[in-house]
C-alpha cells in the first residue's frame, strides 16, 4: 500500500510542472544559466584565466543547498506538497484507500527523492560550468588536488538530510494550521532565524545545546569535517563535533517527521 501511495504522489508531482520546476529545478538551473553569463563576462573582459580545482567546484555546487534563499524554494515545494489537498478540499477522497501513515510517507519519500535529484543535478552543473570555462579560456581546469569523491558526497547527504528537516518543519506547520502559506512563511523565518542565530556564536565553541537547537549548525560542522574546512583559522572540525552534529540533524529529522505523522494521524477531517 505505501508503494501505491509513492506512485500516486510522484505521478502528482509529474504533472504539476510549477511544483516540479520552481521547487527542485530551479535552483540548479538559475546557477548554471548565471555561471555560464559569469564565465562569457570573465572571458570577454579579463584574459588572465585561472586555475580551477574541478572536484572543489563541484563540492561546492552541491554545497549550495546551505543558502538560506535557496532553500526557499525547496520549501515551497514542501508546502504545495503536503498543503494542497487541504486547500482543495480532497483528503476525503484520498484517505479512504490508504493509511494515513502511508499518505504521509509517500509524500516524504517523494519530496527526499526529488530533493536527491536536485542535488545530483547541483554537482552535474558545477561539472558543465567548469567545463564550459575552461572551453572559452576563462579557466584552466586543474585535476582534483586530493580526494573529492567521500566530500562531495558527505556535502551531498548533509544538505539532503537539513533539507529534509525543512521539509519536515513545513509538513507539521501545513498539516497543523491547513495552510501552504503558513508553512512557507514559517520555513523562511526558521531557515533566516538560524543564520541570524549562526552569526552570533563560535561554531568551534557550541555547546551541545546550541547543536541541538540548530540543525543549520549541525549540517555546518559536518560539513566542514567531511570536506576539511576550518571552522576558524587553524580550528578544524573534530569527529566529536561531527558525531554530535550527525546525531542531532538525524535527531531532528525523525521529530519533525514523528510530529508531522502524529498531527495528520489524530486530525480531524470532516470537510477536508
Amino acid at each position: 500500500m505505501l508503494g501505491d501511495a509513492i506512485a500516486a504522489e510522484a505521478f502528482r508531482v509529474r504533472r504539476a510542472g510549477g511544483v516540479l520546476f520552481w521547487g527542485f529545478l530551479a535552483v540548479p538551473l538559475s546557477i548554471l544559466l548565471f555561471n555560464l553569463l559569469l564565465d562569457t563576462w570573465i572571458r570577454l573582459h579579463l584574459h588572465m584565466p585561472v586555475a580551477l580545482d574541478i572536484g572543489h567546484q563541484m563540492v561546492s555546487g552541491v554545497g549550495l543547498t546551505q543558502s538560506a534563499f535557496f532553500q526557499v524554494f525547496y520549501a515551497a515545494a514542501a508546502a504545495t506538497l503536503f498543503a494542497a489537498d487541504y486547500r482543495w478540499e480532497t483528503w476525503r477522497l484520498i484517505t479512504p484507500r490508504n493509511s494515513r501513515v502511508n499518505l504521509i510517507l509517500a509524500r516524504f519519500i517523494v519530496y527526499g527523492a526529488a530533493t536527491a535529484v536536485s542535488l545530483v543535478l547541483l554537482a552535474v552543473v558545477a561539472l558543465v560550468q567548469s567545463l564550459y570555462a575552461a572551453a572559452i579560456g576563462s579557466v584552466v581546469l586543474t585535476p582534483p588536488q586530493g580526494p573529492f569523491v567521500l566530500p562531495l558526497l558527505g556535502t551531498a547527504v548533509t544538505g539532503w538530510c537539513e533539507l529534509m528537516v525543512l521539509g519536515g518543519i513545513v509538513a507539521v506547520i501545513a498539516i497543523a494550521f491547513r495552510a501552504a502559506t503558513g508553512a512557507l512563511m514559517t520555513a523562511m523565518v526558521f531557515s533566516f532565524g538560524q543564520w541570524i542565530a549562526m552569526a552570533l556564536i563560535h561554531p568551534w565553541e557550541a555547546t551541545p545545546g546550541w547543536y541541538a537547537a540548530l540543525p543549520r549548525l549541525s549540517a555546518y560542522v559536518l560539513r566542514a569535517f567531511v570536506t576539511g574546512q576550518d571552522l576558524a583559522p587553524g580550528i578544524g572540525a573534530n569527529a566529536a563535533q561531527a558525531g554530535l552534529a550527525a546525531v542531532c540533524l538525524l535527531g531532528w529529522m525523525v521529530l519533525v517527521g514523528a510530529c508531522a505523522l502524529g498531527l495528520f494521524q489524530a486530525q480531524e477531517l470532516a470537510r477536508e
